[in-house]
């Protein structure tokens, strides 16, 4: 699975059925099972803004596209 046109979420079914209606998701978070822990600190992602080619919010997903010809990323 991926996120370009031939193997984006349209078309995760077709190699992983259960990705199919409620289940869309490479990965089912159950959030009634969530727990918060306290000892985990906070997330955070960081990349150079010089080597984003392209930015793109589709509504289900946020996709950044490099070039890493130089590793600035």
């Amino acid at each position: 699975w991926g996120y370009d046109s031939d193997n984006g979420p349209d078309r995760w079914h077709e190699n992983y059925p259960m990705a199919k209606g409620d289940k869309q998701s490479p990965i089912e978070i159950n959030s009634k099972d969530v727990k918060h822990d306290s000892s985990l600190s906070s997330w955070h992602a960081s990349y150079d803004p010089g080597a984003a080619k392209t930015i793109l919010n589709n509504g289900r997903t946020c996709r950044v596209v490099f070039d890493d010809t130089f590793d600035r990323s």
